[in-house]
């Protein structure tokens, strides 16, 4: 991530120079900020393992995919609902059995935030998910 992106601290910010970015014909640097923005916004939570880590980015991407091309941003709200409900992993083990997520996976692409994917952040941490299903 180039050092310009790391240096920003908060997801609004990334947001800012994301658009600012895009006016300037650096996509590259764009799309290293709406990373950037799901990393920061998955951090700000207390989790109790990596994978609950991984799970929330993969919810925050999946935020992002819907958002993008968008005027406003979108929330993922049925899926916050769910983590609020039961929890963190088993809303991902449910995300990934309705195969909800898979037509956000060409945004995410375009984002290059395909490794976000609840499918394969699943797959990466399929023991902690099958304990916690």
């Amino acid at each position: 991530m180039d050092e310009l992106v790391l240096r920003i601290k908060k997801p609004e910010l990334c947001y800012v120079f994301a658009q600012n970015a895009f006016k300037r014909g650096r996509d590259d640097l764009a799309i290293q900020a709406y990373r950037r923005a799901v990393d920061l916004k998955a951090e700000a939570h207390e989790v109790d393992s990596e994978a609950e880590l991984m799970a929330l980015k993969s919810f925050y991407a999946y935020e992002e995919a819907l958002s993008y091309g968008q005027r406003k941003r979108k929330r993922a709200t049925g899926t916050w609902q769910m983590v609020n409900r039961i929890g963190i992993l088993p809303t991902l083990h449910k995300r990934v059995q309705s195969k909800s997520g898979e037509d956000a996976m060409t945004a995410l692409a375009l984002l290059k935030m395909e490794d976000y994917a609840f499918a394969n952040i699943a797959k990466a941490y399929a023991e902690d998910l099958q304990t916690a299903a």
